[in-house]
């Protein structure tokens, strides 16, 4: 239809998540949006939240490589999502090969979900974050929760500066696919 329309692909992330990828890829999209296991408002059913996907670490660093080992990686962007709930967690997915995050269950907490796993039930969500009932969302001032998320994304901002001079990087983009900058560091804390 318009051969210069960006075609994006929302892929789980089952075993083969990395032909899926590049399957897609070469049938036409630009974009593969890996989704994790992790993720979910409580709207998806309980069979599909715990048996779909593997956990979108995994996913990613598979992805990542293969596409790369097709000579592809920097003709497609991967996007990823599921569990991603903090700065680190965004820092992690870019290092392990991501080139963006999507968000979802960070905001609505900064938004005062309370996790309540109703956003598809009835009227959804008690708190008025999720809701389609008029009535509901009058429970949040506009202007209240515009300003709650712009404080998450500014303290996101300055840990990912942060993580970024620690490891004396100048920007975002070379992080993207340096998983040798990781460590695993609970056994450090452990010890500690």
């Amino acid at each position: 239809m318009n051969p210069r329309a960006l075609v994006s692909v929302k892929v789980s992330t089952p075993t083969d998540v990395d032909m899926v990828a590049v399957g897609s890829y070469y049938a036409g999209a630009h974009i593969i949006h890996l989704d994790g296991s992790y993720g979910g408002t409580g709207a998806a059913p309980d069979i599909a939240k715990k048996n779909i996907a593997m956990p979108i670490e995994y996913a990613i660093a598979k992805v990542h490589k293969f596409l790369a080992a097709e000579g592809i990686r920097d003709s497609v962007t991967l996007i990823v999502s599921g569990g991603l709930r903090t700065a680190d967690d965004v820092m992690k997915a870019i290092a392990l090969g991501a080139d963006g995050v999507v968000i979802g269950t960070a905001d609505m907490v900064a938004l005062g979900c309370v996790r309540c796993a109703l956003c598809e039930s009835g009227r959804g969500c008690p708190r008025g974050i999720a809701s389609t009932d008029p009535e509901l969302m009058m429970l949040m001032s506009l202007d209240w929760a515009t300003q709650r998320l712009i404080n998450l994304l500014h303290a996101w901002r300055e840990r990912m500066v942060e993580i970024l001079v620690g490891l004396g990087l100048h920007s975002v983009k070379d992080l993207r696919g340096h998983s040798d900058l990781l460590t695993y560091t609970e056994a450090a804390e452990a010890t500690s």
